[in-house]
This record gives C-alpha cells, sequence and structure tokens, in this order.
C-alpha cells in the first residue's frame, strides 16, 4: 500500500520522519509553510505545492506545483488530489492542526474526502490522531490505552457499533448534533468500531496501533 505524508503548516505533531524513514514505498509532500517544518526535520520532500503565501517564497532546488492564490482548494487538499493522482491509498497528514481553527476543521472535512473515496486519512494533532470511516469499520490491538471518541461526520451515521471497549453500542444510529460517543475507553481487548451507513470520525490517542488483523 503506496501511503502519502502531507507536512502542512500548522503546529507540527507527530513523527512524520519516522513513518518517511520505515516505509519505501511513500510520497512525501510539503504543502506551502509545511517546507519550512521538512527543513527542520531534515525531510526532502517528493513536491512542494502550495501558493507560497505562508512560504513567502517558492523553495529552490525543488519540484513544485505552483497553485494561485485565489482557489477553492486548500493547499492541503491539493496536496491530497496530488496523492491521489499517484496512486497513494493511505494518507497521513501532519501540520494539520493547531493555529487557525478554521484550517483544523477544514483538514477534518478532508478525512472525509478520503474516506468516501475508500482511502484512510490520519490527522495528526497534541497527543491524538483523527481519521474518518465510512460504511467499514477500524480496529484496535489488545494493547491500546486511553480513550476513543467517535462522532458522525454527517447528519446521521446508521448501524454504529463498538466492540471490545468500556461501553458498548450495538447499531446504534448517532447524530452530528448530539456528542454521545465522546470519551469510551480501551480496556485491554481488541476493540472494533463499525458503521454501515454514513461517516464517522473516530478520535484515540497518537500512541495506540491500528490492528488490520481482526
Amino acid at each position: 500500500m503506496k501511503k502519502c505524508i502531507i507536512i502542512s503548516a500548522g503546529e507540527l505533531f507527530g513523527e512524520p520522519e519516522k513513518i518517511a524513514s520505515a516505509n519505501h514505498d511513500v510520497l512525501v509532500i510539503a504543502a506551502d509553510g509545511g517546507y519550512r517544518h521538512c527543513l527542520n526535520l531534515g525531510i526532502k520532500p517528493d513536491v512542494v505545492i502550495g501558493d507560497f503565501d505562508s512560504l513567502g517564497e517558492k523553495p529552490e532546488n525543488c519540484f513544485l506545483v505552483c497553485l494561485p492564490i485565489e482557489k477553492d482548494d486548500t493547499d492541503t487538499l491539493a496536496a491530497i488530489r496530488y496523492g491521489l493522482s499517484e496512486n497513494c491509498e493511505e494518507f497521513h497528514i501532519f501540520g494539520g492542526t493547531g493555529g487557525r481553527f478554521d484550517h483544523t476543521f477544514a483538514n477534518m472535512q478532508c478525512l472525509v474526502f478520503l474516506s468516501v473515496q475508500n482511502k484512510r486519512g490520519f490527522l495528526y494533532g497534541n497527543g491524538y490522531v483523527a481519521t474518518a470511516v465510512t460504511n467499514g469499520a477500524i480496529s484496535f490491538s489488545e494493547d491500546a490505552s486511553g480513550t476513543v471518541s467517535v462522532f458522525s461526520a454527517g447528519d446521521t451515521a446508521k448501524g454504529v457499533s463498538e466492540t471490545g471497549l468500556k461501553y458498548s453500542l450495538d447499531n446504534a444510529e448517532i447524530r452530528n448534533d448530539f456528542p454521545i460517543g465522546v470519551s469510551n475507553s480501551f480496556i485491554g481487548k481488541k476493540s472494533r468500531i463499525n458503521v454501515d451507513k454514513g461517516t464517522i470520525f473516530v478520535i484515540f490517542p497518537e500512541e495506540v496501533k491500528l490492528n488490520n488483523d481482526i
């Protein structure tokens, strides 16, 4: 599975350099001011994308995709589109939270954009990771600890089930106007969160690893 690491211009949490060094089939994209993070981390991006308003200049000796200042896509979404054009299946977005809340919210929407196309995106914040799941499931190993929260990303998510957690759900319906899914807990068991129809956000601690074997 080809992975895409996108480093944006927000506050940098997580360790993108670990994913970049641990995988051979990885595309690294700096989204505008995220190029500064790359320089600080010693990461050479494969491409730098943006209108370069936050960076203030076009970097040299890099493959550039220059965007107009007036556009519909954010720099991060443009980076995602580029990654999709390069057949990436899994996206890790760093520097996409903190700072301006509207940019953080836009990047949450980018997770939905990926999920409805049957791709998986991960957005790294301060000690947490957010992802979106559409008509599917996400699983965690028994080593997982801490809290996990689930929210509807649309009006209604149907057939939501949570097993192996402190509080169980069975074929429930959750809406985006009531945060019933906040702060569930891992309890040392293999766990699974499923949605039959709709899209949900799942937010869990950064150190928690997914279990693809369930």
